[in-house]
């Protein structure tokens, strides 16, 4: 494994999921742990700082006319941890039921006591529930145009296997049987969960199967991505989750052949795509080319008709 390499694998280890989801959400101080004094400020009076503030059953609205956010909050006492400086929170939303009411007006966001958060909006008179996922589980899949990730047929096409040697591959280039190759796939995606794609297989010198799975994790038993015969071309589409310390998989051949891998979209939570391979479509030209009270009208009409408000 080459030095940018490891590196990267250093740096996923310290951005773990448990951290991350720790230093964001449950593993920092109370916002606002200043201790209270013995006085507070009730209904109609001013907000006090640094003291609790009851507002009984009234509502405190804030506005603003100027060209700034309306109200901007900061906590600039950080801590450090393994070389990464994590933040304290500047706000903390407390939980205190499982649904958002009924009544709560669009804009309104909450958390329940599962600890997810809640979003209402609302079109032409109807209001929506929706969830903003937030935990290690949450992730979304992002279509990216199909990319070619490795082809053994070509030596420019194989470098990004990491652990390339004549031991892994035979002397065209083709996985050699009971080996297990390793691809990188951080050209493409930094912190990826899982990727969807695409996998062929030729010029096998007997009948087998190939497997793809998470780099770092054992490779599984009786499963197979793929199986072909001697000399067989055959494809199958493929989902396989990425590996946690390395945006890496691990490719596995029972027989020797050749392997081709293409990506059509990847499965990430705390990650990013890498922009410059997602799709820029005809449909996506067009709808940014309409106003946000364009775009705003047509979903309240699909709204009134029955349409799901994501559509």
């Amino acid at each position: 494994m080459t030095e940018n390499q490891d590196k990267t694998v250093n740096r996923r280890r310290l951005l773990s999921r448990a951290g991350t989801v720790a230093a964001g959400v449950a593993g920092t101080a109370v916002a606002g742990a200043a201790v209270a004094g013995p006085a507070q400020a009730a209904p109609g009076d001013p907000v006090v700082q640094g003291a609790t503030n009851a507002a009984g059953a009234t509502t405190t609205s804030l506005t603003s006319t100027g060209t700034g956010p309306t109200l901007r909050l900061a906590n600039t006492s950080t801590v450090s941890s393994g070389g990464v400086v994590l933040s304290r929170p500047a706000l903390q939303l407390t939980p205190s039921g499982d649904l958002l009411h009924s009544d709560s007006p669009g804009g309104s966001i909450g958390m329940d006591t599962y600890g997810n958060i809640q979003l209402v909006t609302e079109f032409g008179g109807d209001k929506y529930l929706e969830f903003v996922h937030t935990s290690a589980n949450a992730n979304r899949i992002v279509p990216v145009a199909p990319q070619r990730v490795v082809d053994t047929r070509s030596a420019a096409s194989r470098a990004r296997i990491v652990n390339a040697s004549s031991t892994t591959l035979d002397s065209s280039g083709r996985l050699r049987d009971g080996q297990t190759i390793h691809i990188d796939l951080s050209d493409y995606v930094y912190y990826g969960d899982a990727l969807f794609g695409n996998l062929t297989v030729t010029t096998a010198v007997a009948s087998g199967f190939v497997q793809i799975f998470p780099y770092g994790s054992p490779r599984p038993q009786n499963f197979s991505t793929i199986n072909y015969l001697t000399n067989q071309v055959v494809a199958n589409s493929f989902m396989s989750g990425i590996g946690f310390d390395a945006d890496f998989i691990s490719v596995y051949a029972a027989r020797t052949t050749h392997i081709i891998i293409d990506v059509v979209a990847f499965v990430i939570g705390v990650g990013d795509v890498n922009p410059d391979i997602l799709p820029l479509s005809a449909n996506m030209s067009a709808r940014s080319a309409e106003s946000p009270e364009q775009r705003l009208a047509k979903r309240a009409a699909k709204a009134q008709e029955g349409t799901p408000s994501w559509k």
